[in-house]
């Protein structure tokens, strides 16, 4: 496959900008700041006005243009210095992004911040065109060189322990650590044991859970007035019932229904991302400077101070309540609940079981979200597709008598058109991150240092031509078809993983709570595809997805024609 052919091949159509509203601010606010020391219109070193311009006793321009130089080494130089001291020795394979040997390595992360895809796009191409030793290459993201391999380490990676390469120090460094509130995580791995051995074994128990809240949060949020085409908000519609369905399956009723609650397991979220967005930007000797002056760190802090004040009482009523020996009293069944009965003495604090709640509402409510927005967008675009889906729900459902732990599984269309929907539209453009904790060497020989950090380029596996049959033609049944096949039949669905569908990751670290998205994604979507239409506004075609880094996001501003159905 030629690399012109790879370019056209991943077509995922992107805009550079941040996740939110919020953050949309704080990326002006950057931009607008490294402006300042090379805006062609100043006069003076941090001025506009020519009477107090700082000259350093040097002509206009040529005063001009040696400020610019000083600026400038001494960006390179702090850069230099920070490097050597701290950057772990990393496998010597080539980067891309760089315009030049002279560039600023801060100018190519910039880059990488606003135009992520284009330098992964060349790094794959060149591996693809033979032209990369060993298919790797190192893209400089601001905050870290992260080296980017070849799927055909997957097999001896995947199931290596923490104690070799970890999975969680990966995502915790690309979150930024104590910035982000998230080392807690490395105390212990409670909440992905509770979601491996006892969320996912019970999912068939929560159907009729998950159905209840569905119902009553679709009749909370959605308008009223739906008789004839209205123009929502669909991001925050989808956003608002997913907080309810996750809330009534990790903190149970009545909790859920607890609006400050609801508020805060969605705002922490985007308060953390815009945090860790603005950080990125910017070299690590910055990070606590800067973060201490940033509202959305504070808020941050904010928002995990009022998860300990709704979910401390929860615990401590609990425990009391056990404490009786009430035969009456019935444990609840929910992910705090499990949380609390396998925690050890650190883990079982309830402030910190405050914290894990509020840790899993972040991996849990927007990534679904966003799975579903995005494809409501791609129905939209391709409004063929509505009716085999729409027939499909109501068949399985009247066959099964209403919801039942089956009627999921059967839903192959659906399924193949959510996972369709993700290859064009993946979370990131990078997957399976790990961080090396002691040198290692690959079956061929490459050493890995301790302390270098890599991830495989998901995006552009699943569109590439060689692996992916058409990949750049977007067709909702792909993996219908693929699971005709009697040999394949439990194969290529949305929630499982392998060695080219790594969005999920794959083996022993593979996303703990996937099933419980797949189900929840289903069955929101099997709703409102049997109860409404939808449609983009006249002259509105599908939005072009949003980018910071190497993380892809629907357009959360976007708006869709939605109209009741006659039942």
């Amino acid at each position: 496959m030629s690399c012109r052919s790879i370019r056209q091949a991943v077509s995922f159509p992107v805009v550079s900008i941040s996740p939110s509203a919020s953050s949309l601010i704080s990326h002006h606010l950057i931009i607008s700041s490294f402006q300042l020391f090379t805006m062609e219109n100043s006069t003076g070193y941090l001025s506009s006005d020519s009477h107090h311009a700082v000259n350093l006793g040097m002509d206009e321009p040529t005063g001009k243009f040696g400020l610019y130089l000083m600026t400038i080494g001494a960006i390179a130089l702090v850069y230099l210095v920070q490097s050597t001291l701290t950057a772990p020795k990393v496998f010597k394979a080539p980067f891309v992004g760089f315009r030049s040997f002279w560039e600023p390595r801060f100018l190519v992360g910039l880059r990488f911040s606003n135009g992520a895809l284009k330098q992964v796009t060349e790094g794959y191409s060149k591996f693809k065109a033979g032209v990369f030793e060993h298919g790797m290459f190192k893209i400089a993201r601001n905050d870290s060189d992260i080296l980017v391999i070849s799927n055909k380490y997957v097999p001896e990676l995947r199931s290596l322990p923490d104690e070799k390469l970890s999975a969680i120090r990966g995502h915790i460094k690309n979150l930024l650590g104590k910035y982000s509130t998230t080392t807690i995580l490395l105390e212990s791995d409670l909440h992905t044991r509770m979601l491996q051995t006892k969320l996912t074994p019970n999912l068939g128990s929560f159907v009729g859970t998950i159905e209840s809240e569905l119902e009553y949060g679709l009749e909370v949020e959605v308008p009223k007035d739906l008789q004839e085409f209205k123009q929502v908000h669909i991001y925050e519609l989808l956003l608002r019932i997913v907080a309810r369905i996750s809330a009534r399956v990790f903190i149970g009723e009545p909790h859920c229904r607890n609006e400050e609650w609801l508020t805060t397991s969605i705002q922490y979220t985007e308060n953390l991302f815009t945090t860790v967005m603005i950080l990125r930007r910017l070299p690590k000797w910055t990070h606590p400077f800067v973060a201490n002056c940033l509202p959305s760190y504070w808020a941050t802090h904010a928002n995990l101070a009022t998860a300990k004040k709704i979910i401390i009482p929860i615990v401590n009523d609990r425990r009391a309540k056990e404490a009786e020996n009430d035969p009456e009293y019935v444990k609840p069944v929910d992910m705090l609940q499990w949380m609390m009965d396998a925690a050890d003495e650190n883990d079982g604090q309830p402030h910190k079981l405050a914290h894990r709640q509020l840790l899993l509402s972040l991996a849990s409510i927007h990534t679904t979200t966003m799975s579903a927005a995005h494809a409501l967008y791609d129905l939209c675009a391709r409004p063929e597709y509505f009716e085999p889906l729409r027939e499909e729900a109501k068949q399985v459902i009247a066959e099964d008598g209403g919801w039942q732990k089956t009627t999921l599984n059967k839903m192959r269309k659906l399924d193949s058109f959510l996972k369709e929907s993700q290859r064009f539209n993946p979370p990131s453009l990078l997957a399976f991150n790990r961080i090396v904790m002691q040198d290692m060497t690959l079956s061929d020989g490459i050493k890995l240092p301790k302390g270098t950090h890599f991830a495989m380029p998901a995006a552009h596996i699943l569109q590439d031509d060689d692996l992916e049959n058409n990949a750049s033609s977007f067709d909702g049944f792909r993996y219908f078809k693929k699971r005709q096949d009697p040999e394949e039949a439990n194969k290529h669905q949305f929630a499982m993983t392998d060695n080219n569908s790594l969005h999920f990751g794959h083996g022993k670290y593979s996303c703990p709570g996937r099933f419980f998205a797949s189900n929840e994604i289903k069955m929101l979507m099997a709703y409102l595809l049997t109860g409404y239409d939808f449609k983009y506004p006249e002259g509105k075609s599908r939005p072009v997805n949003l980018t910071a880094d190497e993380n892809l996001y629907p357009d959360p501003t976007a708006r869709l024609m939605m109209r009741a159905r006659e039942q």
